[in-house]
């Protein structure tokens, strides 16, 4: 150690040169390092789903589960296999070795041997296959709606909340963006059994109808010299209008009666057990969420920012009665503890330079504080370089570590200046202090 300690003394260009090389990079380290409450950590969890359109559970495991089990049991690093086969959709789950490190890998040779698999079922669609990942709060987004519990009004906020919610998306900090207790659009038809004994009808025979003429079915693919084309038969009605129109029966007269002649068809969303009211009106919540991968500060400043120019000239455009609000955001935490270690630190550095040059020496004090930031930013490049994150865990460690700084700084320049008042140089007074 004194060795390494005469050397640097003795090369003042050389260290001057280190020291400013980490300040610049432990300045712009600490400027992209992610930022977030607690450190995150990734599943080790591959999930894989496939679709199966009228499927029985037992079709479901033939045809999917059990082939793509065979499947992926040659894929090294696989620990088990959990399977899961319901009415129109099959799951298989793998959950990988604890010292997997190249989850990516894995995940490709999964998906390369499922897409191996000759036969499964020609209905079934593509294979979902994706990694498992965490995904924690950051802020929450309200629509508010006016006063008004009109299905059209509900409309009308369940879409713009919609269009907010793709807006959030297109943000380029955010992945995540939920719509939380959004309640399910749905179509209602009544038909009174007056007019069903009248043309000789059941409740049965409207369903059918409905049921056989608003489907979406896969209809295989098509193999050209040039492509591969998907096919699938659509037709299918989201609105009431549309499902007014459908045909039921023809009386004797030849008149074709619809749906929406044999009753009431209207447009409703589904009874809820909860409502949302945000300031006393009603509204709708939007979750935004970070993964792993995602810096908080970055997903919380930009969400803020949208909600705040919306409805301004710029902005989001807002239909008149409408607004934007957020609450909950989950970056207010990190902000304090990063103005806590800020203060912290210009405070030590500050107490430093005033002890040591009342009590000692004004360059000493200079050069022992200088010692401070350059422990801190050098620790930031550091963190930066080995993919860690600034949470509420790493600040408390910076905090305890600067306190240890400035003790051992004071006390080392203290030292320093005994020997210079020993006669010593100033380069002897350091390699020895």
């Amino acid at each position: 150690m004194t060795s390494l300690i005469q050397w640097a003394v003795r090369n003042t260009p050389a260290m001057n040169t280190l020291m400013m090389a980490i300040l610049v990079v432990g300045v712009v380290c600490l400027r992209y390092m992610r930022r977030e409450v607690f450190p995150e950590f990734e599943l080790e969890v591959i999930s894989i789903v496939v679709s199966y359109p009228g499927a029985t559970p037992e079709e479901v495991e033939d045809g999917i589960c059990e082939k793509i089990e065979e499947a992926v049991r040659a894929v090294s690093g696989i620990k088990k296999i959990h399977s899961v086969a319901r009415e129109g959709v099959g799951s298989v789950t793998l959950e990988l070795e604890a010292d997997i490190r190249n989850v990516q890998k894995i995940l490709d040779e999964v998906r390369s041997e499922v897409d191996r698999i000759p036969s499964l079922p020609e209905l079934a669609e593509e294979p979902d296959i994706r990694q498992i990942t965490l995904r924690r709060e950051a802020i929450q987004v309200g629509v508010l709606g006016p006063e008004s519990d009109s299905p059209r009004a509900k409309v009308a906020l369940r879409n713009l909340a919609e269009r907010v919610r793709e807006e959030i998306l297109r943000l380029p900090s955010v992945s995540q963006a939920e719509l939380v207790g959004v309640p399910k659009y749905e179509i209602d038809v009544e038909v009174s059994e007056k007019t069903l004994r009248r043309y000789g009808l059941t409740l049965q025979d409207v369903a059918r109808v409905l049921r056989e003429q608003n489907i979406e079915i896969p209809g295989g693919t098509l193999k050209t010299d040039l492509q591969e084309i998907l096919l699938r038969g659509k037709s299918k009605f989201e609105v009431g209008p549309e499902i007014a129109k459908l045909p039921v029966l023809t009386d004797p007269t030849g008149v074709v009666l619809t749906v929406g002649d044999l009753g009431h068809v209207r447009d409703e969303f589904e009874d809820v057990t909860a409502l949302h009211r945000i300031n006393g009106r009603p509204g709708l919540v939007i979750q935004v969420e970070k993964t792993a991968q995602e810096d908080l500060m970055a997903i919380t400043d930009e969400v803020r920012r949208f909600v705040d120019q919306a409805g301004r000239p710029g902005g989001f455009e807002l239909p008149e009665g409408l607004a934007l609000t957020y609450w909950g955001d989950m970056s207010l935490p990190v902000h304090d503890r990063l103005s806590l270690l800020t203060r912290n630190g210009l405070q030590g550095l500050a107490l430093v330079l005033i002890a040591l040059a009342v009590f000692l020496d004004l360059q000493l004090a200079f050069w022992v504080a200088a010692g401070i930031p350059i422990s801190v930013l050098g620790a930031s490049a550091l963190m930066f370089y080995t993919g860690q994150t600034l949470n509420m865990l790493s600040m408390f460690g910076f905090l305890m570590a600067l306190g240890i700084v400035v003790d051992d700084a004071i006390v080392v320049g203290e030292n320093i200046y005994a020997h210079r008042q020993m006669g010593k140089s100033f380069r002897d007074a350091a390699i020895e202090g």
